[in-house]
């Protein structure tokens, strides 16, 4: 993910062979190498502006780190040692993606889609947390104002160590309330739907109105929940919200939002309240 720190890993306590070379493939410079006869380490990307100064190469393992990763440091990575013997040849995938800051509001659930493999609670602020047994994916239920701060993980591989970061921004919760007649705003506090794959409004537990990023379609089930949003939903014209026109008491109760991406969901509910004339 962009901004992780990335570490390809070669597996070895201590590097075997007189010299070491780390190159992208397909282009012909050394991004980093170890020549042990002359007792020389040289990280020459890091004078290159695609990498400047984000290289670092331990002289024990051989392994290469990237720090702050950007999208432009996807590819394949070749390590090639050499000895009087051997040319060996080792291959590196590295993939990049986007989302790094989080918006959320208090009282949301949000889910990390992270890999971590373990947390440890240290104070009362971390009882509504939850590690999935399957995914490793960290849930926060009820998200809390003092909860805001940035969230970092490790994920270990025999190949590589990724490091990757997550900032959450817990704002105030606000709930809606209307006159019967007038339109409710049921806002997700995103001008696009970049970033996320799939937005859902639900009443009820019935999915009543979707956005697919996939087919770039907004799908109003405004026949579930009892048929009672029939021909009054539509989407926002200039900010991904929904909208209930011609508001009724009946509308009032909790209604949840879901917003998910391949890096984090969020879970949010909204109270609304429509009063008589």
């Amino acid at each position: 993910m962009v901004g992780d720190s990335l570490t390809l890993n070669t597996d070895f306590t201590e590097t075997k062979g007189d010299e070491l070379h780390w190159k992208i493939e397909g282009e012909s410079d050394v991004i980093a190498q170890i020549d042990r006869e002359a007792n020389k380490i040289t990280v020459p990307g890091n004078n290159e502006e695609r990498f400047r100064d984000r290289l670092k190469l331990d002289h024990q393992t051989g392994s290469l780190t990237i720090t702050n990763i950007r999208t432009t440091d996807s590819g394949v990575y070749e390590l090639k040692i050499k000895d009087s013997m051997n040319d060996n040849k080792y291959v590196f995938f590295v993939d990049t993606d986007g989302v790094k800051s989080v918006s959320v509001t208090e009282g949301d659930t949000v889910t990390l889609h992270t890999g971590v493999t373990d947390i440890h609670p240290v104070d009362s602020r971390w009882k509504n947390i939850d590690l999935n047994d399957q995914t490793r994916d960290l849930t926060i239920s009820n998200i809390q104002r003092d909860q805001t701060g940035n969230y970092k993980l490790e994920i270990n591989s025999n190949s590589m160590i990724v490091q990757r970061k997550f900032y959450l921004a817990v704002g105030e919760m606000t709930p809606v309330s209307v006159k019967k007649g007038e339109y409710i705003l049921l806002d997700t506090g995103l001008i696009e739907i970049k970033g996320y794959d799939l937005i859902m409004w639900k009443f009820e537990d019935h999915l009543i109105a979707e956005i697919n990023k996939g087919t770039n379609g907004f799908v109003k089930h405004d026949t579930r929940a009892g048929g009672r949003f029939k021909g009054r939903l539509k989407m926002h014209s200039q900010i991904v919200s929904l909208v209930i026109g011609d508001s009724k008491t009946t509308d009032s109760g909790d209604y949840s939002v879901h917003m998910i991406s391949s890096s984090h969901t969020i879970q949010r509910t909204i109270s609304v309240t429509v009063s008589g004339e």
